[in-house]
């Protein structure tokens, strides 16, 4: 990844080749089998993410992949033996050296474009559910950007869990017809009419937890929805201005507004027992097919560059993923 940020995002990646190197004692060779092509992904090349790599840097935040040679100190992974490498940077590569304790271990028998998805997206919405507020089954979340991979899979947990969603969307075609459960049409411009839309549905019971993945005036609008000592979670920057909250309801109506880094939550000392249940729970929800994500369209890697020109295409319909050189070799 490098040069400017004016040119077009697929124009600035390059492939390159690069000598194996050497494994330490507690390092891991691994080959990617199927890697996502997340937001963050690409908010990271257009230089607005958290984390700012110096360039040339090799981008990609999740995948899965096979092991193909361990450390000398290293006795619990074979080769063959399918992980999720957890906090590693640059896995858009066919090969990837990473330390043990980088990588969890999953099914080897499991559909390998599902696990390549697992890291990221279900488990911001395990935790935004889970770990962000006390809810009970039978009570109210709203969410926009539902039909976003992060809302899909919020809403699979939250029905798998017994949370009532309403799910806001923009555009009447965003609706999952094949869907149940509450979904609201809203342009995110005006919180009244959110507001009263959201009290039809819930028949003026509690909202507890709002979660944005829009920012700007589409914060506001989730904010008015909530009930009184409401949470306000901002997870996402898809509108990329500032977020806006009313005064109001931050003084009288006591909203509590918060940003949320799926990253940052995981490196948190005080998360660190939560933290090791996140990955055991969402891989058996996949196991008992409770998560499933919709993909789009998969790319070997040699064609990163129309897989990037897809990936920022407004209304897909799932994600754009990209296989590694290793794929070939496993059941899909």
């Amino acid at each position: 990844m490098s040069t400017s940020p004016d040119r077009p995002l697929a124009e600035r990646i390059r492939i390159r080749e690069t000598t194996r190197p050497p494994l330490a004692p507690t390092q891991v060779r691994i080959g990617m089998l199927a890697m996502n092509i997340l937001p963050a992904d690409l908010l990271q090349m257009n230089q607005q993410y958290g984390h700012q790599p110096e360039l040339p840097y090799v981008p990609g935040h999740e995948g899965v992949a096979v092991v193909l040679e361990t450390g000398s100190e290293v006795s619990d992974l074979q080769p063959g033996e399918r992980v999720l490498p957890i906090g590693v940077f640059g896995v858009w590569s066919d090969e990837l050296v990473v330390q043990r304790r980088s990588l969890v271990q999953v099914p080897s028998h499991a559909p390998v474009l599902q696990q390549a998805m697992l890291a990221a997206n279900p488990a911001t919405a395990w935790v935004l559910l889970q770990h962000q507020v006390t809810i009970q089954p039978g009570q109210w979340v709203i969410q926009n950007a539902a039909n976003s991979a992060v809302g899909q899979c919020t809403r699979q947990l939250a029905a798998h869990l017994g949370i009532h969603l309403i799910n806001v969307v923009r555009r009447p075609e965003a609706v999952a017809s094949d869907e149940g459960g509450h979904w609201l049409v809203d342009d995110g411009q005006d919180p009244d009419s959110l507001q009263q839309s959201v009290r039809q549905v819930t028949r003026s019971e509690p909202v507890v937890l709002g979660l944005d993945a829009i920012g700007g005036k589409a914060s506001q609008a989730l904010a008015a929805s909530l009930s009184p000592q409401g949470r306000l979670v901002l997870y996402g920057l898809l509108s990329g201005e500032p977020c806006s909250i009313s005064a109001h309801d931050l003084i009288f109506r006591n909203i509590n507004v918060q940003g949320f880094w799926l990253a940052n939550w995981f490196s948190n000392p005080d998360n660190r027992q939560k933290a090791k249940t996140v990955y055991p729970a969402l891989m058996e929800l996949a196991a008992q097919n409770v998560l499933r994500m919709s993909v789009e369209k998969v790319y070997e890697l040699s064609d990163i560059h129309a897989a990037i020109t897809h990936s920022a295409q407004a209304g897909r319909q799932g994600k754009v993923l990209l296989t590694g050189a290793h794929y070939q070799n496993q059941q899909a």
